[in-house]
């Protein structure tokens, strides 16, 4: 029996990315950029590599019957729908055990920071990095093989920007119809769409593949904000009267971000964070000078804190310079910030208009149950209505043994196995038009006339009756004009 040990990071420096493909110290490249170990020698403007991070809590559990229950999909299986002829590839961070894995160890898999074809396999027996050693595609990948087990399954390895150009250029030459990828990146963008996680995403967009994003589990870890300084102390004035902003950090390490809507012209303003201990101590903060003009310039402050014993935390925001009111965010990892805006909270490339962004609800009482309070919700900045659906969670996996897989992390791959199903049964679909179809059939918690809870998207997702893919009523956008009256029980328990 071979026992898998947790190995240590190969490389403890912060990754970094230039705008440069093949840059001589690349140790990753794309076809627009280069992932660096360390700040190049030759004067190339830099920034952190953005690394992208699990947006479930991913809990230690086989099979998702859950979520079967809750999508409906036995009337499918039974009839012999099992997701075969359609193309799914999940995009993860987290692969480690793979090989060991009795039904996924032998499917198709690419690594695509690895080199830039994403022709080589994923070694997840000597991962790169520390924040790789978790299972958390595994238990992503396990949720579509239990809803869709008949489609073509791809496990791709996507670790950071380069290796999301990457993924994307491969699954464009592939044709894969559906991607499902369970995980948010931070600060690329003021969380509007654009940016550059979101341009890469265009790939998929212009080619007719499906993105099915997490919405991400922020919408207790999410402040917006628009700088006020009413006594002129240079210092944020929140609502109740304080420069201070509480923050509750649990025990280890924490990231917390400053951002402010300044990403097409940064440098017009320049923030600073600092946090405080309950002692008063600074114990973080961030003070990058942003220069107009710099390439390297982002309109974000960030630091990460490590706390010995939970509690409560004080973040100033500060105006170095520039404009005197700024629409700004604040986010942690973990924790919950006083008084969380959850609107907004939705995390890139789920704010991409084009990106189907799933919501998580709890898989036991899925009919009736609202939105976890967790659960990321929009609109975006740029006004999005955000998520597009809503999906189960609380779902048992193999990866994580007897307790159940939660957040948008586990909602995301179950939705995704959903479409399969339709496109398996209507190849004349397209993956847009399943996305529509499942929509349409929505479980709405409101009377169809009534305007959709936003944090719900349309609502829960629910497979359609068979035959009917292609239409459906519900809380969804109008399909094909098509104007239902039913009682408001029936709408609440299509089956």
């Amino acid at each position: 029996m071979l026992i898998l040990l947790a190995i240590p990071s190969l490389y403890a420096t912060e990754l970094v990315r230039v705008e440069v493909p093949d840059h001589p110290q690349a140790i990753a490249s794309s076809e627009v950029g280069s992932t660096l170990l360390a700040p190049p020698d030759d004067g190339t403007p830099y920034r952190p590599e953005p690394v992208p991070e699990i947006t479930g809590t991913a809990h230690d559990g086989w099979t998702a019957t859950e979520a079967l229950d809750a999508l409906g999909v036995g009337p499918w299986h039974s009839a012999n729908i099992d997701g075969s002829g359609v193309k799914v590839a999940v995009f993860d961070i987290q692969w480690f055990g793979l090989e060991q894995h009795p039904t996924l160890s032998s499917l198709s898999n690419h690594d695509c920071f690895g080199h830039r074809s994403c022709s080589l396999p994923i070694d997840t027996l000597r991962p790169q990095f520390a924040f790789e050693t978790g299972k958390h595609g595994i238990a992503c990948a396990e949720v579509i093989q239990a809803i869709a087990p008949g489609a073509d399954l791809h496990l791709v390895r996507v670790n950071g920007l380069t290796a999301l150009e990457n993924a994307v250029a491969w699954a464009v030459r592939e044709e894969i119809d559906l991607v499902s990828m369970s995980m948010s990146f931070f600060s690329e963008s003021f969380y509007d769409g654009t940016g550059s996680i979101n341009r890469a995403v265009d790939g998929l967009v212009d080619a007719g593949i499906l993105l099915v994003n997490s919405a991400g589990n922020y919408a207790r870890q999410h402040r917006a904000d628009t700088f006020m300084d009413h006594d002129a102390d240079g210092l944020h004035d929140f609502e109740w009267g304080s420069d201070l902003l509480p923050i509750y950090l649990p025990e280890g390490k924490t990231k917390v971000s400053l951002s402010w809507d300044e990403y097409r012209r940064c440098g017009a303003t320049d923030l600073d964070a600092y946090l405080y201990d309950e002692a008063g101590y600074l114990v973080g903060r961030s003070t990058r000078a942003q220069v107009a003009d710099n390439d390297g310039c982002f309109p974000v402050e960030s630091f990460t804190i490590e706390v010995d014993d939970a509690a409560w935390h004080y973040l100033l925001v500060h105006r170095a310079s520039g404009r005197t009111t700024v629409d700004f965010k604040v986010m942690t990892r973990r924790g919950q910030i006083y008084d969380a805006t959850p609107e907004g909270s939705v995390t890139d490339p789920g704010s991409h208009p084009h990106v189907f962004t799933v919501g998580a609800v709890l898989a036991d009482g899925y009919w009736m149950n609202e939105i976890e309070t967790f659960s990321s919700q929009g609109p975006t900045a740029a006004g999005a209505e955000k998520p597009d659906i809503a999906g189960p969670d609380g779902l048992t996996t193999s990866a994580y043994g007897q307790k159940r897989f939660y957040g948008t992390s586990a909602a995301t791959p179950a939705v995704a196995g959903a479409l399969a199903l339709m496109l398996s049964e209507d190849p004349d679909l397209t993956p847009r038009d399943a996305a529509i179809a499942l929509q349409a059939n929505a479980i709405a918690m409101t009377p169809v006339w009534a305007e959709p809870a936003t944090s719900l998207g349309v609502g829960k997702a629910h497979l359609p009756p068979l035959g009917e893919a292609h239409t459906g009523c519900g809380r969804g956008a109008p399909l094909l004009m098509v104007l239902c009256w039913l009682p408001l029980s029936a709408i609440r328990r299509r089956n």
